[in-house]
């Protein structure tokens, strides 16, 4: 029986965020960075996260806000966007000590590569637009714990510090996963020993 249930975020855990996707339609928009965020955060973000709208009516939006871009071309950059990052070499060695499970703010449409990678080392998936809420909100996290054996401990590792507290109200250990890739020694250190 494995001793751990390892949590593990992907964006930028297990791959990157998709930083190229928001550059090729900075490039393509002509507005600053921060200008398209803002956008995208006031009038989009929660409901794509959460899966209130579909990835189509996404795309749609994109066009309309932003009339400038190729979206061909965009949605090849959001398919080139997740690469896989370091943490995803080690869990099929920490699958054989932990169960692991998957907790993401994401797209299963886009997440899918990684989840097929992933999948003979996977426990349980839980994807915000897949169940309706996204971190740091408590309910995805019950979400996920249904699906974990209370009497075992519980590692979350995200590379994002708000989406750790809610977790740690639920009793799990926590990890930030930090871009200098220590928190793999950690994680190493916690359920190899």
């Amino acid at each position: 029986m494995n001793k751990f249930q390892l949590v593990l975020d992907v964006g930028g855990v297990l791959a990157t965020d998709l930083d190229l996707f928001w550059e090729e339609l900075v490039n393509q928009a002509g507005l600053p960075y921060d200008k398209i965020r803002a956008i995208y955060k006031t009038e989009i973000r929660e409901q794509l996260w959460q899966g209130d709208i579909s990835e189509r009516a996404f795309w749609q939006w994109l066009s309309y806000t932003f009339p400038k871009i190729n979206l061909d071309y965009l949605q090849i950059a959001m398919q080139k966007s997740l690469v896989e990052l370091e943490g995803i070499q080690h869990v099929d060695k920490w699958s054989t000590v932990s169960d692991i499970h998957i907790l993401s703010n994401h797209r299963s449409e886009w997440l899918q590569p990684v989840i097929d990678r992933l999948h003979p080392f996977l426990t349980s998936t839980t994807v915000s637009a897949d169940v309706g809420v996204a971190k740091p909100n408590p309910e995805i996290y019950n979400i996920c714990n249904d699906q974990l054996d209370p009497d075992r401990p519980i590692v979350f590792v995200d590379n994002k510090k708000e989406n750790l507290s809610p977790a740690v109200e639920l009793g799990w250990q926590t990890i930030h996963a930090d871009p200098s890739n220590k928190w793999i020694t950690k994680v190493d250190h916690l359920v190899l020993k």
